[in-house]
């Protein structure tokens, strides 16, 4: 099987760089790099790679990453050896990188995080709480699941090319950077009966920066809002934790505008 590799990418010069030599140096080439410069709508951005990818495999990674040199090898062997729709795998950020993420940054609000909102299921990548919030163990230097999952790493995610295209890839309707977009395509996938698997082996690097397209995060806070709104009313069953969340998520992200 052959894979193409979508990028989206947008005034990261320095870590794009990193990312394509790691991609050069990778135990099996990909048959083709596909670098979208990221000024738009990220789901417009991403489908519009996958049309122009003439690969078996459609692997979405994002700018500010670094792939260990067999992961590209382990993404293929999850669809050779696994029947599964879509694969992915860690996406570990590392300590000096944490402080750029607000969730990794502040520990309590992390601790609260697992605590009250994923009742148990934080130590699980790939998976939603009851509550509608989403694990982030992929992001651990000691993540060692193998198994399916409900949703693929955004930075770390690849799908079977006719399934990525019976379900009309990523939907549109999430709008700005696209967050729920990834999500909510696992689900689609998932509820018509087609696995997603997570390998601990298919490990990259996520170097998350305040550069280039980090910077439309704070502007885009009512996209962002609007977009988890739009998934959680399709997907996310009603529970009182899931409505003191989207209240945070409101506070959180009025903050962030004026911040």
């Amino acid at each position: 099987m052959q894979a193409s590799i979508i990028i989206p990418s947008y005034g990261r010069t320095e870590a794009l760089s990193r990312c394509l030599k790691s991609l050069r140096e990778q135990s099996v080439k990909p048959y083709e790099v596909i670098i979208r410069k990221e000024k738009g709508e990220l789901a417009t951005i991403r489908n519009a790679g996958a049309r122009a990818a003439k690969g078996d495999i459609l692997v979405f990674i994002d700018d500010d990453t670094f792939c260990t040199r067999d992961w590209l090898s382990n993404i293929i062997q999850i669809f050779e050896t696994r029947d599964a729709c879509g694969g992915s795998g860690p996406a570990i950020i590392l300590s000096k990188h944490r402080k750029n993420r607000d969730l990794f940054r502040y520990e309590k609000l992390r601790d609260f995080y697992d605590s009250f909102f994923m009742e148990g299921r934080e130590s699980l990548p790939g998976h939603f709480s009851r509550a509608g919030t989403w694990s982030t163990a992929a992001s651990e230097k000691d993540c060692s699941y193998d198994g399916e999952v409900e949703f693929l790493e955004a930075c770390n995610m690849s799908f079977r090319r006719d399934v990525f295209e019976q379900f009309g890839g990523f939907d549109e309707a999430y709008r700005g950077i696209g967050d729920c977009s990834e999500p909510d395509l696992c689900f689609r996938i998932r509820v018509d009966g087609g696995k997603l698997w997570f390998s601990k082996t298919a490990i990259l690097y996520h170097e998350p920066s305040k550069d280039g397209a980090f910077k439309k995060r704070a502007s885009d806070s009512p996209n962002r809002m609007a977009n988890y709104l739009l998934f959680s009313k399709r997907w996310i069953k009603p529970y009182w934790k899931h409505t003191l969340l989207k209240l945070l998520m409101r506070g959180y992200y009025v903050f962030k505008t004026f911040k």
